[in-house]
This record gives C-alpha cells, sequence and structure tokens, in this order.
C-alpha cells in the first residue's frame, strides 16, 4: 500500500493549494473536493432549508466516491492526497443541523448513510490538520474569488468559528478513537496563517511520519 493522506480544515484554511504542493513533492495523485463542481451550491444559498440536506447527502456521496479511488491510487498507483477526507465533510452537515437548516429526520438519514460509508473506510496514512485562525481565514474570504464565498452568503467570521470549534471536535474524535476507523490515528496539526509559507518543514515532518 503506496500512501494516502488527509488535508484538513476550515474554509480557507489553504487545502487545495497545499494539497497540490504536496502532492507534486511526494508524486502523489492530488482527489479535490467536490464542492466546484456542486449543482446544488447556488441553490443552497438561495434557500438554505430546502437544498441543505440534498446538497449534504450529494456531497457525501461524492466524497465516499473519492475514498475509493483514493484507495484504488493506494494499491496499484503511487498513492493519493485527499482535499478533506469524508469525515471532514460530516462537520459540515452537523453543524447544518445544529442550526436548524436540517430537520432531525434529515440528521438521522444523513448519519445512516455516514455510518455505513464509514464503515468501509480504510484509515489514511496520515491526516494534516492546518491549524488556521479563523480571523485569517476570513481575511482570505474576502479576497478569494469564488462566489460562493462572497459575503453575504453565509461565510461570515462567526461561521468560520463554528465550524473551527466543529473541527476541534472531529480531530478528538479521532485521536481518542471514537471513530472505529481512526483508532490508533494521530492527526499532525500544522500552523497556516502565514499565506505563501515554505512547505519543506512540513514535507519534513510528513516523511518521518509515513
Amino acid at each position: 500500500m503506496k500512501p494516502v493522506i488527509w488535508i484538513e480544515g476550515i474554509i480557507a484554511s489553504g487545502k487545495s493549494t497545499l494539497a497540490e504542493q504536496l502532492g507534486e513533492a511526494f508524486d502523489l495523485r492530488v482527489l479535490k473536493e467536490p464542492v466546484d463542481s456542486n449543482p446544488y451550491l447556488a441553490l443552497y444559498y438561495q434557500d438554505k432549508q430546502r437544498w441543505g440536506w440534498p446538497m449534504q447527502v450529494h456531497l457525501l456521496a461524492a466524497r465516499y466516491a473519492l475514498q475509493k479511488a483514493a484507495v484504488s491510487e493506494a494499491l496499484v498507483g503511487n498513492g493519493a492526497i485527499l482535499d478533506r477526507g469524508l469525515p471532514g465533510d460530516r462537520v459540515f452537515a452537523k453543524m447544518l443541523a445544529k442550526e436548524g437548516v436540517i430537520s432531525e429526520l434529515e440528521w438521522q438519514t444523513y448519519e445512516m448513510h455516514y455510518d455505513i460509508m464509514a464503515s468501509d473506510l480504510r484509515p489514511p496514512s496520515l491526516i494534516v490538520f492546518l491549524d488556521v485562525d479563523p480571523r485569517a481565514a476570513y481575511e482570505r474570504c474576502q479576497t478569494r474569488a469564488r462566489a460562493e464565498e462572497a459575503v453575504g452568503t453565509g461565510v461570515t467570521l462567526e461561521y468560520l468559528q463554528a465550524l473551527s470549534r466543529g473541527y476541534y471536535d472531529l480531530l478528538a474524535e479521532i485521536e481518542s478513537g471514537r471513530q472505529a476507523w481512526s483508532r490508533g490515528m494521530s492527526v499532525l496539526k500544522w500552523p497556516w496563517n502565514v499565506d505563501h509559507q515554505s512547505i519543506v518543514p512540513l514535507v519534513e515532518e510528513i516523511r518521518r511520519r509515513i
């Protein structure tokens, strides 16, 4: 088995750019998160109550397909880097459930789908979490060109702060083995508040761990 690395972090943490850089550094296939190709995204921002649940289920299925592709790359290729893993996607759905955008019944149905997919989840070689202050991520959101992250579409500082808390809850679950696939796993938490910093120290640490 060749390595599979998950890059995790809140919105605008720099995951996509770093995934590309690490893919080149380690000669791994980069599997990007299916956000830009999501047909529900524009609908979601028009009516969150109507489209929140179908959007998250769509993303869950797309993310699961990427997980399977990563395993194939580990078996027959050089390995892969995932721009967010399946459990990271659940952080977003859980937030919508807490906000009431997703109903309790919808959340239970989402969890049923997630549990089935997670039971077939092959653990990654390493999880790299980009530890970014929500305020730094919010400033990046202001300058990014993606329409779905423009001011007024829901990506506020408060949203990013809640997302950060959700991610720390996930990391605690992973490192305590509360998710069956994560027993014995550790997470590499790496500070990433500064744009355009050298990836050399991170590359060296990843090499040491895998």
